[in-house]
C-alpha cells in the first residue's frame, strides 16, 4: 500500500471532556499542529486519548473534534483497538507520538506496518525523579514511583533506537537522548510569534523603565501546583522583605495549591507585598503584563520541566531568576541570560533579587540577551527547524516539498 502524504501526531496531552460536551486541549498545543500543517504537504491529524481529570492549564479550550479543522489540522479520538489502530496509521507518511512506555505498542504497529516513527521527549530521567520528590510525600510511594520511572527510562531508550527521529525541547532530554538516536532535534518551545518578540527600540526603553523602577517588580505565571515549586514564592517574599528590598510580587495562574498559597501569604504578612491576580489571557493578557509591568520573573521549578514559559518571558524583555534546575540551566547557557540559584532554597534566590535590586545595569543587559535569544527561537522559526526535521525523517513520496 503506497504512503500518503498524511502526518499523525500522537500528543501526551489527554483531551478531557468540556462543559459543552466536546474535548478540552490547551491553545498552546493547538497553535502548534496548525503551525505543522501551514507548512505540511498533506493533512495533519491529531488522534487524542479521553481523559477525566481536572486541567489547570491558563490557555485550555473546547473544541468539538467531529468540527474542527484549522490549516488543514485535523481532530480524532484515537482509534478503539489494535486493529483499528493499525488500519488508521497504515498510509501515513510519518507518525509522531510523545516519548512513553505506552506508545511500545505504536511502535511495534509502525515497524510492522514500515511508517516511521519520530519521538518528541520533554522530560529526563532526572527531572522526573524531581517531579516525583516535588509531588510525592509518602517516602515509600516515592520509592515506587522512582523504581518506575528507572524502568520507564530503560524502555525509552530502547524504543529510541527503532525511531527515525527525536525531538527534545530543552536541552535536558537532548543531552540525555542525542546518543541513542539518528537524529536528534533540540529546540526551545514557544507560541511567541516573531511579531510580537520585543524589537530593538522597544527592549531599548523597556531596559531603561528597568533602570528606574521603584519597587522591583516581580512576576511569577504558570499552574500553582507542587512541581511549579510556588509554596516557595512567598518564602522569597519573606526573605525580600527581612532584607529591606522595597518590591511587589504578581502571581498569575490558577491550580490545587491556590488555598495554601493564599493563606501562607497572609500568614506573614505579605498581602501588600504578593498579589494573588487569576489567569490572564495568554496573548491580551499576559505577554502585555510582561511588557508594561515586570522586571524580573521568579522561578522556583524545583525540577528541569522545559517549560515553554522560559523563552516567552524571555521574549517580552523579562529575564530569570530561578531555581538550578537542569532545563532553566541549559537555557541560561545558551543565552547568556538568567541567573541560577540553588535548588529548594529560597533564601538563596532572595539574595539573588536584592542584588539585582541594586544592579539594575544587569538586569538591563540580561533583558537584551533575553529577547535576542527569543528572537532566534521565536514560534515560526521554531516550527520551522521542526517541521523540516519530520520531512527528513518521513516517507514522504519523491518530489514533496514544504509548503
Amino acid at each position: 500500500m503506497n504512503a500518503s502524504t498524511e502526518l499523525i501526531l500522537l500528543p501526551s496531552l489527554r483531551a478531557r471532556i468540556g462543559a459543552h460536551g466536546g474535548v478540552q486541549l490547551t491553545q498552546k498545543y493547538l497553535d502548534g499542529a496548525a503551525a505543522y500543517a501551514r507548512a505540511w504537504p498533506g493533512p495533519v491529524t491529531s488522534l487524542l486519548r479521553p481523559d477525566s481529570s481536572t486541567s489547570w492549564d491558563m490557555d485550555a479550550v473546547e473544541i468539538d473534534p467531529g468540527d474542527y479543522s484549522r490549516d488543514g489540522h485535523a481532530v480524532e479520538m484515537f482509534p478503539p483497538d489494535n486493529q483499528a489502530l493499525a488500519a488508521r496509521l497504515a498510509n501515513a507518511a510519518l507518525v509522531f507520538p510523545f516519548l512513553a512506555p505506552s506508545e511500545q505498542g505504536t511502535l511495534a504497529t509502525c515497524r510492522q506496518l514500515q511508517v516511521p516513527v519520530v519521538f518528541g521527549t520533554e522530560y529526563s530521567a532526572a527531572t522526573e525523579r524531581q517531579i516525583i520528590d516535588s509531588e510525592t510525600r509518602n517516602p515509600l510511594l516515592r520509592w515506587r514511583r522512582k523504581h518506575w520511572a528507572a524502568r520507564a527510562e530503560r524502555i525509552r531508550l530502547q524504543m529510541l533506537r527503532h525511531a527515525a527521529g527525536v525531538q527534545c525541547s530543552g536541552t535536558p532530554t537532548y543531552d540525555a537522548y542525542r546518543q541513542h538516536n539518528v537524529k536528534p532535534l533540540l529546540f526551545f518551545d514557544s507560541r511567541v510569534p516573531l511579531a510580537d518578540v520585543l524589537s530593538e527600540h522597544e527592549v531599548m526603553l523597556k531596559a531603561q523603565a528597568m533602570q528606574t523602577s521603584i519597587p522591583l517588580r516581580l512576576i511569577f505565571g504558570g499552574r500553582l501546583i507542587a512541581m511549579k515549586g510556588v509554596m516557595d514564592l512567598p518564602e522569597v517574599a519573606a526573605e525580600l522583605l527581612r532584607l529591606g528590598v522595597d518590591f511587589q510580587l504578581d502571581i498569575y495562574g490558577q491550580g490545587d495549591l491556590e488555598p495554601r498559597l493564599r493563606k501562607r501569604i497572609a500568614a506573614l504578612g505579605l498581602q501588600s507585598r504578593v498579589r494573588l491576580q487569576g489567569v490572564l489571557d495568554f496573548k491580551a493578557g499576559w505577554l502585555p503584563r510582561l511588557r508594561q509591568h515586570a522586571d524580573v520573573f521568579v522561578c522556583c521549578h524545583p525540577q528541569g520541566d522545559p517549560s515553554s514559559t522560559y523563552p516567552e518571558v524571555m521574549s517580552c524583555g523579562v529575564p530569570i531568576v530561578g531555581y538550578d534546575n537542569e532545563a532553566f540551566a541549559g537555557i541560561v547557557r545558551e543565552s547568556g541570560s538568567g541567573w541560577v540559584t540553588p535548588i529548594g532554597d529560597p533564601k538563596a534566590l532572595a539574595g539573588r533579587l536584592a542584588q539585582l535590586a541594586g544592579q539594575r545595569d544587569a538586569l538591563a543587559a540580561a533583558a537584551h540577551q533575553a529577547v535576542a535569544f527569543a528572537r532566534e527561537h521565536a514560534f515560526e522559526r521554531t516550527f520551522a527547524r521542526r517541521g523540516a526535521h519530520l520531512m527528513e525523517c518521513s516517507r514522504l513520496p519523491a518530489g514533496i516539498s514544504v509548503r
